[in-house]
């Protein structure tokens, strides 16, 4: 996969700063990815959504922390989700062209599986989309009409 737009170079250290702001512990695989990348634009981009209405989607954007544009941080999104979805315990790590947030569902402050969470629904359903962020990368795919 390739990564495009990707946000500026962090340290363990700024990881282990949102950690403690956030009161999670993020996986290994995930600290990887914001070390190399740090959020950006994957290619190819479409996941399905098992179950999910508009399933495949795309994986618009990745998200980082001091990005440029705010909307594709980690703080940002994981405000909009409160606002919108307060009843869960997700932490957001990418977005799709409509909107919806691809999050970790977080359980005693661990971060878990990959989720969808539909935000254009006003219940905010979600959908699991895989068991690991590994596995979430791994499920990106190209479109096929």
């Amino acid at each position: 996969m390739l990564i495009e737009n990707f946000g500026p170079k962090i340290a363990t250290q700024d990881i282990a700063l949102v950690e403690a702001e956030l009161g999670v512990v993020l996986p290994d695989s995930y600290r990887r990815f914001l070390l190399q990348y740090n959020g950006g634009s994957p290619t190819p981009d479409t996941i399905d959504v098992p179950g999910a209405n508009g399933s495949p989607t795309d994986v618009q954007v990745f998200f980082g922390i001091g990005r440029t544009s705010e909307s594709s941080g980690l703080a940002w999104n994981l405000a909009l989700i409160r606002r919108r979805c307060s009843g869960i315990h997700v932490l957001p790590v990418a977005c799709d062209s409509g909107g919806n947030l691809f999050c970790f569902e977080i359980e005693h402050g661990v971060a878990l599986k990959v989720i969808y969470c539909a935000l254009d629904d006003p219940d905010c359903v979600t959908y699991e989309v895989a068991a690991s962020f590994d596995e979430f990368i791994v499920k990106i795919r190209p479109f096929e009409q």
